[in-house]
């Protein structure tokens, strides 16, 4: 106890001697505060640029002072530089101290100065040096003068070139007036001021001390009263051991109740015991009860169960009662049936006798049916052979006279009986298809053929009539659909011209859909379903029942107000049913309608060539605009197959856009297929709009343009248009076009340097009775050059075979005194022992396939339909191979000019003229547009070579290989497409020789076409 008491007098006096040299010693100014004054002051002094900008200043330490950090804690609120708070932040890294207003290097680090100062190069960073020797590179440098006197210096140079301007009183007077100025007099004042503060320290010690004394006086006083109350405490303990005896007492008398109860509780649960046996016995009784209740119920069941058996067993007794009378009646109905059936077979017997007789007779009614169906068979041949023969001199006149000089009156009249004819001959077509079908003597061709090509030639014969009602005419064919199957083109074309033209007739304004879906494909073959869709006046379920039917239309006023005989549905439908399908329609009422059907073909062994996508094409970016979205969709799906990468929109802005956004940030447009019809800005605004842009002027355009819309060749070398395509664009044309437009040569193109061979004079048998049909031939083989030799019928024909050589002979299948037929046999007897074997081709009206069987059977190389037409014609005598001309001793001599040798020649003027059909005039304004544009081309070429860029090369000799292809310069095209496949290889060091060999050919075309140009005007 009295060392307790020591230690409470003495331990208030020891914690107030602890505490007064700490307080003093908090308020003494240390060195490093004299830095954070000084600090302070530098900021004050500086200014920073875009300073408005700056919300806070940041005050950074490179390294760890713990001293100085101390300091600028103690300081903190004191720091504000014009208003704004000023951060302290500690870096170890140079990277991060770029942030900092003010960086204030240690001791430590000042050998750094100068690397460090490169570092921070024009991050606007104040370095503070703390006793730096390098006077050079230190902005603001601390200095210790004498022990307790801190000063710093600086380099205004330094400090202008990192950015930062220093106010006029730092500039005058340097760190020595701010020292003595500013912080030393602060310093001093504030250790006057600690001085003072320890003097009233010192006062409050002494008060403390005889506060001490009074606490002591106070303590013993305190002491004193615990005595007191100790005694106090004894005597109420005294009292307290009476109290714990007394209860003690009572708690004995407690514990001898407790157990007095515990004998009471042994008498209560005995008594419990005995009741729940009591109850026990009671249940058991109740369940015996219960047992004795349950087997009453089942005695009472089992004889409610037997009164039901006895009731039953009553009522099957009455029952077989009427069940031997039921039986009785049937017995009785029996016998009366078999009365009946006897009755009935000897009618029988005697219809079984007249059906005989029948059936002698339906034998006979069918013979005489199958005379009839030979007879109409026959007649329709005959009736078919007489109709074209008259038309044919109609068609073949009207071409003939449409290659004449006419005015425009005379030749829309031309025009109109060809549209007539036309339609005069699809009218006989559908008759005869339709009796074919009926007596099942139509047959289908199996041959290979492409479905997207038949689709696509079929589409573009009827797109005119579609531009004509401002129709959108599209269709599509997915990449797994064959390219080659084995089929009937011939009459897969007509259901398509058939469902096409009716679509494009019933309707007034929309599209026009034709969608191809592959349904399977096995090794047997494949099934392809056609979808022909349009936006016109719909069918009404009533109406769709009959369209189908021959010489029937939806409702007569349709008839009136839409023409047509009603054969075409019919036909269309029997004609898909033996391709394999059915002809079904979908239709809503000023909805549109859905005709589709599905139709098998063969797998072709020997197919076609496929369309050959260029690698150079893979990865090019296309960009597409039209506002049809269906042609949108089928024109992006078909260039994603040739590996390319379009870019689709629906309008000019769209476009202009894209093309923005791929010249920033993508690969830039290598060519862009333009729609001419769109709305707010066509075709032909867009592309004078890209046009404009010196760096889209290397994008080649393509226009796609609806049937019957003409596009001038000026308007199209004004707007450097590359080709222009007629909707619904073939996909082979539109690869063609593509690849002609970028300069890239497909596999398989031909590299003749000609542009195409030379028509091949043929010497000509023509074996024709009708002296119209005779004429039309004989005119339109003049007019390519062939020999042709005339004879009546086929006796003549076998006789002029016989004694002179022909290379084709065009034989007729209907004459007098000898068939065509007959004449073709004896001539093929004639060879057997001869070895030699001319060409012959059919010339037949009828035009089935019945008809073209025997004709090659009878030994025919070929078959044309009449009334012919030019094109048909020229292919069947000018198609004839090299190797059969061999066969038959006749040279295959071209119609080249006088002088040609192996050399191809400077100017084949006639060449070019009969792959132009004779039009001279169109040669000549050709020609004066090659002379007109062919210097530029050139010189293209010439720029291309000495940037040796190979691209440019390759696009350009093209160009001017086609042009002068086109007007017969066959030398100069030969120089062009050796320069085409230099740039191809992409070695352009190789070109001088080949490009000086082009001008020199060029100079001698341009010389021979001044001398042709004015010998046909004259």
């Amino acid at each position: 106890m009295r060392t307790l008491a020591r230690l409470t007098r003495i331990l208030p006096v020891i914690l107030l001697a602890l505490t007064l040299p700490a307080q003093a010693q908090r308020d003494v100014v240390t060195l490093e505060d004299a830095k954070v004054t000084q600090l302070g002051a530098v900021f004050d002094n500086i200014t920073w640029p875009d300073e408005a900008s700056i919300d806070q200043f940041i005050l950074g330490v490179f390294g760890y002072d713990q001293l100085l950090l101390d300091a600028l804690k103690k300081q903190r609120g004191n720091l504000v530089v014009r208003g704004k708070p000023v951060m302290v932040e500690v870096y170890d890294s140079l990277e991060r101290a770029r942030a900092a207003h003010i960086l204030v290097l240690p001791p430590s680090r000042v050998r750094d100065l100068a690397d460090i100062g490169q570092a921070l190069r024009d991050s606007h960073t104040l370095i503070v040096s703390d006793g730096a020797s390098d006077r050079a590179h230190i902005m603001v440098n601390f200095t210790l003068s004498s022990k307790n006197r801190l000063g710093f210096e600086i380099n205004a140079g330094n400090i202008t070139r990192a950015g930062m301007t220093p106010s006029r009183e730092l500039l005058l007077f340097g760190g020595s007036k701010l020292d003595i100025a500013q912080i030393y007099e602060q310093s001093e004042a504030q250790l006057a001021e600690a001085r003072a503060m320890a003097a009233e320290q010192r006062l409050e010690l002494e008060k403390q001390r005889r506060l001490l004394a009074e606490q002591e006086e106070t303590i013993l006083r305190q002491r004193a009263e615990v005595a007191a109350n100790q005694r106090k405490l004894a005597s109420l303990e005294g009292q307290l051991g009476g109290v714990q005896q007394r209860l003690t007492d009572s708690q004995e008398r407690l514990d001898d109740n407790a157990a007095e109860l515990e004998k009471k509780e042994v008498i209560l649960a005995e008594k419990e015991a005995y009741i729940d046996s009591y109850s026990q016995r009671i249940e058991q009784n109740l369940k015996r009860l219960e047992d004795l209740q349950q087997e009453i119920g089942d005695k009472e069941r089992e004889i409610a169960e037997q009164n039901t058996v006895l009731t039953s067993q009553l009522g099957i007794i009455k029952n077989q009662r009427f069940i031997l009378i039921a039986i009785g009646a049937i017995l009785l109905l029996v016998l009366i049936l078999i009365a009946l059936i006897l009755r009935a077979y000897r009618g029988k017997h005697r219809l079984a006798l007249q059906l005989e007789g029948k059936t002698l007779e339906l034998g006979v009614a069918n013979e005489k049916l199958v005379q009839l169906t030979e007879a109409k068979s026959r007649f329709l041949s005959t009736m078919s052979h007489e109709i074209r023969t008259p038309m044919n001199g109609v068609v073949g006149m009207a071409e003939l006279l449409d290659g004449t000089d006419l005015t425009g009156q005379q030749r829309e009249y031309v025009s109109i009986i060809l549209k007539s004819a036309d339609t005069l001959l699809g009218l006989i077509n559908d008759i005869l298809d339709l009796s074919k079908i009926e007596v099942g003597r139509l047959e289908l061709e199996s041959i290979p053929f492409s479905p997207g090509e038949v689709i696509a030639d079929t589409l573009q014969t009827l797109a005119l009539r579609a531009t004509e009602k401002d129709l959108e005419l599209t269709f599509h064919v997915p990449p797994d659909i064959p390219d080659w199957v084995l089929g009937d083109p011939l009459r897969l074309r007509q259901v398509m011209v058939n469902l096409v033209g009716n679509a494009i007739k019933f309707t007034e304004a929309g599209e026009i859909d034709v969608d191809l879906q592959l349904v399977s494909a096995a090794e047997q073959g494949i099934r392809i379903r056609f979808e022909v869709h349009d936006t016109g006046i719909g069918i009404t379920e009533a109406q769709q029942e009959k369209i189908f039917q021959a010489f029937d239309q939806a409702d007569a006023s349709t008839t009136r107000r839409f023409g047509g005989t009603g054969l075409g549905l019919a036909i269309s439908a029997q004609l898909v049913q033996l391709m394999g399908g059915q002809l079904s329609v979908r239709s809503e009422v000023d909805r549109g309608s859905t005709f589709y059907f599905d139709a098998d073909f063969g797998v072709s062994d020997e197919a076609g060539p496929a369309a050959v996508q260029p690698e150079e094409l893979r990865g090019l970016h296309v960009l597409v605009v039209d506002d049809n979205r269906t042609n949108r969709r089928i024109l992006e799906e078909l260039l994603t197959n040739w590996g390319m990468s379009p870019c689709v929109v629906e309008g000019a802005e769209a476009a202009l856009a894209a093309l923005e956004r791929a010249e920033q940030d993508a690969p830039p447009f290598a060519a862009a297929l333009l729609d001419v019809m769109m709305p707010d800005v066509d075709g032909f605004e867009l592309a004078a709009r890209i046009r404009q842009r010196p760096d889209w002027q290397a994008l080649r355009i393509l226009m796609l343009t609806s049937a019957g819309t003409a596009i001038g060749e000026a308007r199209r070398r004004e707007l450097d248009i590359s080709r222009v395509l007629m909707k619904p664009v073939k996909h082979s044309d539109l690869l063609a076009a593509l690849t002609d437009a970028l300069g890239v040569t497909r596999a398989g193109d031909s590299a003749s340097p000609t542009g195409g061979a030379a028509v091949i004079p043929r010497k000509v048998l023509l074996v024709e009775d009708n002296p119209i049909n005779r004429k039309v031939a004989l005119e339109l083989l003049g007019k390519r050059g062939h020999q042709v030799e005339v004879a009546h019928n086929g006796a003549e024909a076998v006789e002029a075979v016989a004694s002179q050589a022909f290379d084709v002979v065009l034989m007729d299948q209907h004459m007098p005194v000898m068939d065509g037929l007959t004449a073709t046999r004896t001539i093929r007897e004639q060879e057997r022992n001869s070895g030699r074997h001319v060409h012959i081709v059919a010339l037949t009206a009828a035009a089935t396939v019945e008809d073209r069987e025997n004709s090659l059977a009878a030994g025919a190389d070929g078959f044309v339909s009449k009334p012919f037409r030019a094109a048909a014609l020229f292919g069947a005598v000018e198609g004839v191979a090299a190797e059969v001309l061999a066969s038959s001793g006749r040279p295959d001599v071209a119609l080249a000019p006088p002088g040609a040798d192996d050399q191809p020649p400077c100017l084949d003027w006639r060449g070019a003229l009969r792959n132009l059909e004779g039009d001279e005039e169109l040669l000549h304004e050709l020609a004066d547009m090659f002379l007109e544009q062919y210097p530029g081309m050139l010189k293209t070429l010439e720029e291309a070579v000495a940037n040796e860029a190979a691209a440019e090369l390759q696009r350009a000799a093209h160009a001017l290989k086609g042009s002068a292809q086109l007007i017969g310069g066959t030398a100069a095209a030969a120089s062009a497409l050796t320069l085409e496949k230099i740039g191809r290889s992409g070695d352009p060091a190789a070109a001088p020789p080949a490009l000086h060999e082009l001008r020199d050919n060029l100079e001698r075309l341009k010389a021979a076409l001044h001398d042709a140009l004015p010998a046909r005007e004259s």
